[in-house]
């Protein structure tokens, strides 16, 4: 089973209004469009991973994927990167992958920093899918 750390609120640079952005230079705005966000995973780690007690609400949740490993689990830690140019790539957002922020709400409504998805029953059901389905990847 693998862990996924889920940033569990936004970055303080997004509370900057327009003036602020518009007034960043190049390399400001590079570091701003590429901040993580609310949703984001962060890291993967193997199952009964022991967390620090900054690994909690309200910063993060910790969502428990049942049969998934932690090898394959560790492409959501990807960071979406710009490779136009193979010799200079540029990476885009810290982070290629983020959960809805949707389940993110519910698990700060109900106070529960960790979300356990269980393995199916055997009964053509698959929780475990459902949720890598509505993982987001990143396009820019």
């Amino acid at each position: 089973m693998a862990e996924l750390l889920v940033r569990a609120k936004g970055h303080w640079m997004d509370a900057w209004d327009a003036n602020k952005i518009a007034s960043l230079d190049t390399h400001e705005l590079e570091n701003y469009n590429s901040r993580s966000q609310l949703g984001d995973i962060i890291v993967v780690r193997p199952d009964g991973w022991e967390w620090g007690g900054s690994e909690c609400l309200p910063d993060f949740i910790v969502v428990k994927l049942n049969e998934v490993s932690e090898e394959d689990a560790k492409i959501y830690e990807k960071s979406l990167m710009d490779t136009t140019d193979p010799e200079k790539p540029k990476m885009l957002k810290r982070r290629k992958y983020k959960v809805p922020s949707d389940t993110i709400q519910t698990q700060i409504d109900a106070n529960e920093t960790v979300l356990d998805i269980p393995a199916g029953k055997g009964d053509g059901t698959d929780p475990v899918a459902d949720f890598i389905d509505t993982i987001v990847e990143k396009t820019s």
